[in-house]
């Protein structure tokens, strides 16, 4: 995923065989197309009018499964999306997070499903809009929980001074950046203050590097340690949570800041209804196992935007490096 030129270049050429439709339909109609977007679709940057079937809605998707999986099944939203709004939508899988964010930027992708920091990045670039986030086994949010043996002695943050710490890998957000935050947050700085850390790979190693003694102290999801629930119980039994991050919100629902109001709001409604259908629903779980949809502000993400701050992050230089 390292390719966003790729990206633009199709986007480029998307665009193109759009805009001639653009200009063939004449921005004085009060209707534009059969699919029922009206003049009040146009870009506020572009006064071109989206949506239709010669100019699309284009809908981009981060490859964080297999591309053309998400290819597949990113049609059937895409037709529910018209069936429900009228707009005409064309779905593109990107070669990284960055090159999503440039396209929203540029007016090359209209709506984008994003990673919670890429959308940070989206915003602070190009005043990209969170509309939705995902819902996934009940929640919105998730967490980071630093995991200890119960007979380990370790019964506060200051306690892991001088201990042996598992994060899981630099780019997680539940497994690194936010305990890693936390810690600092605490007094303890893993460059300075923990005997040694290093990087497990996975959520399931951090846990089981705890229960098998070869690190005092990890950090993983919480709570990795429930995938042991019956193969291992006594994971859950002789480990405990000695402190949880603060939430960190869900992948997201993004729109392009140009796109006008109405046509954000009938979208966020589309997008709600099709989440509660129990077709969509299903649609919803084939592409990034989602399991549904809840309004989002931008002000939720001001968690990550803190935690980059106290971990120094370059949000920009990490995003490419997470893709």
């Amino acid at each position: 995923m390292r390719r966003p030129i790729l990206l633009l270049l199709a986007l480029f050429a998307l665009v193109a065989s759009c805009n001639q439709g653009a200009r063939d339909e004449g921005a004085g109609k009060g209707t534009a197309g059969s699919s029922g977007a009206t003049a009040s679709g146009a870009t506020k940057t572009t006064g071109r009018v989206l949506g239709t079937a010669k100019t699309p809605l284009i809908q981009a998707f981060v490859p964080s499964t297999e591309a053309q999986k998400i290819v597949e099944n990113a049609e059937p939203l895409a037709e529910l999306v018209r069936e429900r709004t009228g707009y005409t939508v064309k779905n593109l899988v990107a070669t990284s997070y960055i090159a999503v964010v440039e396209a929203l930027g540029q007016g090359h992708a209209h709506i984008a499903w994003l990673p919670p920091m890429a959308y940070v990045l989206a915003h602070q670039r190009n005043g990209a809009r969170v509309i939705l986030k995902v819902v996934r086994r009940g929640q919105a949010v998730y967490h980071g929980i630093i995991l200890v043996r119960k007979d380990s002695g370790i019964k506060t943050l200051a306690d892991l001074e001088g201990k042996s710490f598992a994060f899981v890998e630099p780019a997680s957000a539940s497994g690194h950046l936010y305990p890693r935050a936390l810690l600092m947050k605490n007094g303890i700085d893993p460059d300075k203050d923990l005997k040694s850390y290093v990087f497990s790979g996975s959520h399931d190693s951090a846990v089981l590097a705890v229960f098998n003694g070869s690190v005092d102290a990890a950090a993983c999801f919480d709570d990795a340690r429930i995938k042991f629930e019956e193969s291992m119980p006594a994971v859950l039994t002789e480990t405990e949570v000695l402190a949880r991050t603060p939430d960190i919100p869900a992948d997201n629902v993004v729109v392009a800041a140009g796109l006008p109001d109405d046509m954000v709001a009938k979208l966020t409604e589309a997008f709600m209804a099709i989440a509660e259908d129990p077709k969509g629903k299903q649609v919803l779980f084939d592409i990034y196992n989602v399991d549904g949809l809840v309004p989002a502000q931008d002000s939720e993400y001001d968690t990550l935007r803190e935690t980059a701050r106290v971990l120094g992050l370059d949000i920009d230089k990490h995003v490419r490096e997470e893709s």
